[in-house]
């Protein structure tokens, strides 16, 4: 049982007992890992601090492969949550993306490319009030990470490339778009011209802001696809999307 070093973003932490901690990390070698702090919930120098969610930490600690939590011996701060908490949208924000993560990653699953994608996420919500064009923007980025961006670009069902002016029918059920030829044999809802092609820019790296109708059918394609596709509630999402 070898002393592992990493840097960890910390997604949840829940008391267990009277002084001990279990919180879960995302570590940037290891994926999500379960650990306890003993002694966590008391003010001992090591653990001051440190194991709050949305921190940036370096954590050390020891995994036994027979055992399914680790054991937290030191950590300290790389960057702190310090600004997330200047209002509860940039709460429910940081919450949103990192309930998210937490949900669809498995233990011990490394992903270098989402862990620096959720600490990007984390230090521009520290900064700024994200708009509906930011959580898209960085929901699609975060769902690429982990292999489930939808097809916006051929038919899900033929493998065409779709023209952007006949971008209109998205299968949920299928994760993608369909050609004309193609609905007429998949599942899916017809949405007016112009709304997938704009979702789809979000992909290439655009954030563009978009009008409230623009914005409500990029809502619902992303919460049919997400409720489909990846079975999971978001609790955070519901007082976010009130916000929003």
């Amino acid at each position: 049982m070898a002393l592992q070093k990493d840097e960890a973003i910390v997604l949840i932490k829940k008391a267990y007992g009277e002084s001990d901690r279990i919180v879960r990390l995302f570590t940037l070698s290891g994926g999500k890992i379960t650990a306890i702090a003993k002694g966590g919930g008391k003010s001992q120098r090591r653990f001051m601090n440190t194991l709050e969610p949305f921190n940036h930490i370096r954590v050390e600690y020891f995994k036994k492969q027979t055992k399914t939590m680790a054991r937290i011996e030191n950590a300290d701060i790389i960057e702190s949550n310090s600004g997330i908490d200047a209002s509860i949208k940039r709460i429910c924000t940081a919450s949103f993306f990192v309930e998210f993560t937490d949900k669809l990653t498995k233990e011990g699953e490394k992903n270098i490319e989402l862990f620096k994608g959720l600490n990007s996420i984390l230090n521009d919500v520290k900064k700024i009030e994200f708009t509906s064009s930011d959580i898209v923007f960085h929901l699609l980025r975060i769902l690429g990470c982990l292999g489930f961006m939808p097809n916006f670009n051929t038919c899900v069902h033929c493998g065409k490339d779709v023209p952007d002016d006949e971008k209109v029918f998205f299968s949920r059920e299928r994760g993608g778009i369909l050609c004309p030829l193609c609905s007429g044999a998949q599942p899916f809802k017809s949405y007016p011209s112009g709304i997938i092609k704009g979702l789809s820019s979000f992909v290439r790296g655009d954030r563009c802001s978009g009008d409230f109708d623009f914005l409500t059918h990029v809502q619902d394609i992303m919460e049919g696809f997400i409720s489909f596709h990846l079975d999971v509630e978001i609790k955070s999402y519901r007082l976010l999307k009130t916000l929003i």
